[in-house]
C-alpha cells in the first residue's frame, strides 16, 4: 500500500522512482508508504531477511538540487549468532540525500536499500545475555543447563603431566 499524505493527487511511485518534473512543479513532496519485503530480499545475509518496511520521506528543492529527508522503520528476522534461534527485531533509521534537480528520475530505493543494509550488525543476539549453545552436545543453554562436564579449554592442558 502506498499514501501520499500531502498531495493527494500525486501517486507515488511502489518502486520510489519519483520524476524530478512532478517535486519541482509542487515545490516539493511529503509522502510515506508501506513497501513489499521482495524488495529488500538480498540486503541481509541469509537467514536474516527484512520483513516489514515503511517510509517517510520528505522532499525539498535547494537551487540545484532537491533534498531527501527519509525516515525507515519497520520489521527484520534475524538469527541469533550464539543460539540459533530466530527472532524479530525492529529498526528505526533516517538518511538525508541530495540529488541532482536536473535528473530526470530521483531513485529513492537506492537510499533506503543503503540505509537498510547499513543496520545489519555484525553479530545478532537474541538478548544480550543470550548463553548460546553447548559447545559438547548443543542444547540451547537459554532453556536451562545440559549435563555435559565442562571441558577444559587451555592451550596447555596438552602439556599437564609432562614436566615432574
Amino acid at each position: 500500500m502506498v499514501e501520499n499524505t500531502f498531495y493527494q493527487n500525486y501517486e507515488v511511485p511502489e518502486d520510489l522512482r519519483f520524476r524530478t518534473q512532478d517535486i519541482l512543479r509542487n515545490g516539493g513532496l511529503n509522502c510515506s508508504a508501506k513497501l513489499e519485503p521482495k524488495y529488500f530480499e538480498n540486503i541481509f545475509t541469509p537467514p536474516n531477511r527484512i520483513t516489514q518496511v515503511h517510509v517517510n520521506l520528505e522532499f525539498w528543492p535547494t537551487g540545484k538540487e532537491i533534498t531527501v529527508r527519509g525516515h525507515v522503520w519497520g520489521k527484520r528476522t534475524v538469527r541469533c549468532d550464539r543460539c540459533l534461534k530466530e527472532t524479530q527485531q525492529d529498526f528505526d533509521e533516517t538518511f538525508l540525500e541530495t540529488a541532482s534537480a536536473k535528473a530526470e528520475i530521483i531513485d529513492i530505493m537506492l537510499f533506503v536499500r543503503q540505509t537498510l543494509a547499513l543496520t545489519e550488525d555484525i553479530q545478532f543476539l537474541c538478548s544480550p545475555d543470550c548463553k548460546g549453545l553447548c559447545a559438547q552436545c548443543g542444547k540451547n543453554l537459554n532453556d536451562g543447563p545440559c549435563e555435559c562436564k565442562p571441558e577444559i579449554l587451555s592451550p596447555f592442558a596438552a602439556l599437564k603431566g609432562k614436566f615432574k
